[in-house]
């Protein structure tokens, strides 16, 4: 009896044990996890609507989370939904649940969409990094004359003391020296890249050397009648002519790019432009600018040498080197300032008063990641300067995708702009820091920049409209012509755009294949931009290449382009995933303002099929295109839990006292 009663308790207490166990189990929680991994998985993969629809899912079941809702947002962002990602972002925030990282990252892209970039204050630049033979460990140049950053990120430091050249990396780090070879460069003063030749002026050699870009010497000129003494300054017009500014003859003389004698102008002009010391050159537009140390002016020319006016009054003191900044400005090493004049407006700017630091500038340039350039000849020192407010939070920073396929392999591709989103490049490993839950990898390896070749690769969209239709054959020869340029290093697809879009011919179609998708016949007057362009970006967006969308049209649109979705939202979806849009117009008239709108916003341009020069340009334009992504790689120490377990990502990235940070994460495959 005993047993029975005891047999009895037995079962009773499992049946109630198993339904109490039961209950511990969340299977909303588990069922949310599950979507909120495959929306994760998606997102890496570059399929961002399907990304959206899952996080929905993984927040209708668990609406508290606020990791589904963080990534909903960077979804959405991604998709070009902008409005209703900061409100999914917003919506972490307000519920105290959100970081000052992500608070931050609001109000960039607040002040990206407005008017923020016009409207900022001016704001005074200050240093943020030196280079000096002084320092312990610094190579002992002497006296640098001249910097010339190169669009690539480096910058030539000429050092008229110690007879060299050196090219320093985006770190301000010696990368190479360029000495003449055997011959030497006697007094280099300043360095030119020009007609892909390196000009040096040798002022202790009364020459000019033509060298290329390893610092071999091909050409020596400038000792023929119109002989140089002592030529200090370089400038070139972009149209195959180099200007010297000629100290000891107070003149400028002119060359082309082979070295033949053009002319030479100033000196003795007349009393008002009279060149007593020649110093630093700029051209723009038709315009040669002269500083005159000396004069405390700057005098103007045309490119005949004839004078037209002078810069300056009493608001200079010893004018030296010059700059282009843009189309619209000089910058003017002055003494110990750094000057910015408005061409335009003719009004001067103080942009950085370097007195208890420098004590002769003789060279200022902007480099291409926004920082100043001032090489100070007495101090033998390189000052870099940046806007106060971009230090220690001046860079955008976003970990695009995550390939973890092949873990504990893991590949990791990094987005690094300014708070403009200009993209920062010439980084190297050490500007990354990457970590997994906050413990930092120590294997990262950096295996691509922003600069390096990869396949470009487009999506050709052709309007299928009866007044395209009268081109058909022009099409067909500009998409055949695409395709031939991208054969070897990229691909296309072709898309018929009617009320529908349709593909037509994917990647690695034949040349009869993308004929004949080209031609296809018209399918009437009605055409949807936004639907054709969405498909376009959709198809790219998870490619690992140079992305491009090439529409071919008559270059109207119809009242419905953009029924479903805005220009702003179809600008963003491309801007956002790093696509260029580029139109081909071949009717008579320009292309409507809405294409030009989305080939300005995303880096493309319009081109005129039936222009002079035609289409000719697109390619190389593509190609040389700077996108900011960085591919890394590393070994994981995490536990991926055979890929159950979500596993935190952050990516920090450092310049010279500028930074950024974003962070992520990633699955491992399930069977792991």
């Amino acid at each position: 009896m005993a047993k029975k009663v005891s047999w009895a308790a037995a079962l009773l207490f499992t049946a109630l044990a198993f339904p109490a166990r039961a209950q511990l189990i969340d299977m909303d929680q588990a069922r949310s996890e599950e979507s909120f991994r495959w929306a994760v998985r998606a997102f890496h993969n570059g399929y961002f609507n399907d990304a959206v629809l899952s996080l929905e899912k993984a927040l209708s079941l668990k609406p508290v989370w606020p990791l589904p809702r963080l990534w909903l947002g960077r979804a959405l962002y991604k998709s070009g939904f902008e409005e209703a990602a900061l409100a999914e972002w917003k919506q972490v925030l307000d519920a105290g649940q959100g970081s000052s990282l992500l608070r931050n990252q609001l109000q960039l892209i607040y002040q990206r969409r407005g008017l923020g970039q016009e409207l900022k204050a001016e704001e005074k630049y200050v240093v943020s990094s030196e280079l000096g033979s002084d320092q312990a460990g610094s190579y002992p140049f002497r006296r640098p004359s001249s910097v010339r950053p190169r669009q690539d990120g480096t910058a030539y430091l000429v050092a008229f003391g110690t007879g060299e050249i050196l090219l320093l990396d985006a770190n301000n780090q010696i990368a190479s020296i360029l000495r003449g070879e055997l011959k030497g460069f006697d007094r280099p003063f300043d360095c030119l890249e020009a007609g892909g030749f390196l000009f040096v002026s040798e002022y202790g050699g009364n020459r000019i050397s033509r060298c290329d870009l390893s610092g071999k010497k091909l050409k020596e000129f400038g000792g023929g009648a119109e002989k140089l003494l002592g030529p200090q300054y370089l400038a070139t017009d972009g149209k195959g002519y180099l200007y010297v500014s000629d100290w000891g003859n107070a003149r400028v003389v002119k060359y082309d790019l082979e070295g033949n004698f053009i002319l030479a102008f100033g000196g003795k002009l007349s009393p008002s432009s009279r060149l007593s010391s020649p110093t630093g050159i700029a051209v723009l537009e038709e315009r040669v600018y002269v500083a005159d140390r000396a004069g405390r002016r700057i005098e103007v020319f045309d490119a005949s040498g004839n004078y037209l006016a002078a810069l300056g009054g009493d608001f200079l003191q010893a004018p030296e080197a010059l700059f282009v900044e843009n189309p619209g400005a000089l910058l003017v090493a002055d003494g110990n300032r750094v000057l910015e004049f408005r061409l335009e407006q003719e009004t001067w700017r103080i942009l950085s008063d370097l007195s208890g630091y420098a004590k002769r500038l003789t060279s200022v340039a902007l480099g291409p990641n926004g920082q100043v350039y001032a090489a100070d000849f007495d101090a033998s020192k390189l000052f870099v300067l940046s806007e106060m407010s971009s230090l220690y939070a001046g860079l955008s920073v976003g970990v695009e995708r995550v390939t973890a396929t092949a873990f504990p392999t893991v590949y990791v591709e990094v987005s690094v702009e300014d708070r403009w989103g200009k993209p920062m490049i010439g980084l190297r490993e050490e500007n990354f820091i990457l970590s997994e839950s906050h413990q930092p990898v120590r294997d990262a390896v950096l295996l691509r920049t922003s600069q390096d070749e990869v396949p470009l690769e487009a999506v050709v969209l052709v309007e299928k409209t009866p007044a395209l239709a009268a081109f058909s054959g022009d099409v067909a020869a500009a998409v055949e012509k695409l395709r031939g340029q991208l054969q070897g290093r990229g691909g296309l697809q072709v898309v018929s755009v009617g009320e529908k879009p349709v593909l037509e011919a994917d990647f690695g179609s034949s040349r009869l294949e993308v004929m004949r998708a080209a031609q296809v016949p018209p399918k009437g007057s009605l055409w949807r931009l936004d639907l054709a362009a969405r498909l376009a970006a959709s198809q790219l967006a998870a490619r690992n290449s140079r992305r491009v969308v090439v529409l071919m049209t008559q270059g109207k649109l119809p009242s419905a382009a953009f029924k479903d979705r805005s220009l702003a939202e179809i600008s963003r979806f491309l801007r956002n995933n790093y696509i260029a849009f580029y139109a081909v117009s071949f009717g008579p008239e320009p292309a409507s303002q809405e294409l030009a709108y989305l080939c300005a916003e995303t880096g493309g341009q319009v081109y005129h099929y039936f222009a002079p020069a035609g289409m000719e340009g697109l390619v190389g334009q593509a190609r040389a295109r700077i996108i900011p992504l960085y591919t890394l790689r590393y070994t994981s120490r995490s536990d991926p839990k055979f890929g159950s377990a979500y596993i935190d990502l952050q990516a920090e990235v450092n310049l010279q006292r500028k930074s950024g940070r974003d962070e992520s994460g990633y699955y491992a495959p399930l069977s792991q």
